[in-house]
């Protein structure tokens, strides 16, 4: 049992070093010295009889056999809690820790949801973390996150579970005393002379933005890119910049002071947001209940019943 404990411990120091990309830093994440960490890890690597890290003056990747081990460790720490989150089950009711990435326009919504499941399961830890589409996938696949809400009708993938949340549809945030002062609605076209501040190019809400631009054959150039829908609304509310936000982020809140929001035509835009999550044999009894507790939401008549806003 003590020989099980130790592989399992290194594992954990694994995983960590994957997540910090930094000894040091994954040392403090796992409590205990650096020397200590890296000891260990170089006794998996004799153990097993490869090289796992590339090592230099710092941590600089994996290497292919491990990124492999990585993969593996992910899954028998995944089993391994899983395995606590039934014990805890059967004793204490539901309980364990849910790693949940969310794209930035999502954000304010999944609070909603998030804290629905929370105040009904207070034994269990969400930690919600900004992800891109991307991201996501890559981390859901890799057991580093349990779950992801993100855009379903972008990028499918035969290993991922997916569940439609609602319906996001794209506005222009722009400042009350702005170049549209009056207007109920404008077109694509007429925005794309109006100074803009716009997610960045890694964040699939632009990546939608561009090809509609694309497509009408313009090619957009914000003044500002942030990966933040936080910053790009302070930029809005300063007067200087609209920008293209999707209308269901400010359901949640109402706009900035000083900005108001209006439909973007010509054309109306509009796509799936869901909750993925990976498709295997046994997931946890935590993320399992999450799903379930999803699918009995009906977020487009339930939370934007009221929102005429646009």
């Amino acid at each position: 049992m003590g020989g099980q404990k130790v592989i399992v411990r290194r594992l954990v120091y694994l995983s960590a070093l994957a997540e910090e990309k930094h000894f040091g830093r994954a040392a403090q994440k796992c409590n205990v010295s650096q020397p200590t960490l890296s000891s260990a890890i170089r006794q998996l690597e004799e153990e097993l009889g490869i090289p796992i890290v590339h090592r230099g003056h710092r941590f600089s990747g994996f290497t292919q056999e491990g990124l492999r081990v990585l993969e593996h460790a992910n899954r028998v720490l995944s089993e391994s809690e899983k395995l606590k989150e039934e014990l805890n089950l059967m004793r204490d009711g539901l309980a364990g820790t849910l790693r949940i990435g969310v794209v930035p326009s999502v954000l304010p919504i999944a609070a909603w949801v998030t804290s629905r499941f929370g105040k009904n399961h207070p034994g269990v830890f969400i930690e919600v973390t900004s992800r891109s589409a991307q991201g996501i996938l890559s981390d859901l696949e890799s057991f580093a996150l349990d779950l992801g809400i993100s855009y379903l009708d972008e990028t499918r993938m035969a290993k991922i579970k997916e569940l439609p949340l609602y319906t996001e549809n794209l506005a222009l945030l722009t400042p009350i005393h702005g170049p549209f002062t009056g207007r109920d609605s404008v077109t694509w076209t007429e925005t794309i002379n109006t100074p803009l501040v716009l997610l960045n190019k890694t964040m699939q809400n632009r990546r939608i933005i561009d090809k509609i631009y694309g497509e009408l054959g313009h090619e957009v150039r914000p003044q500002i890119e942030t990966n933040s829908l936080m910053n790009l609304a302070a930029h809005v509310r300063s007067g200087g910049w609209s920008g293209v936000v999707p209308r269901e982020c400010f359901a949640f809140c109402s706009e900035p002071p000083g900005t108001r929001m209006i439909k973007i035509v010509e054309p109306e835009i509009s796509h799936v947001i869901g909750l993925q999550m990976a498709e295997i044999e046994h997931p946890s009894v935590v993320t399992e209940s999450f799903f379930k507790a999803a699918e009995e939401l009906d977020i487009d008549s339930m939370f934007f019943e009221d929102c005429t806003r646009v």
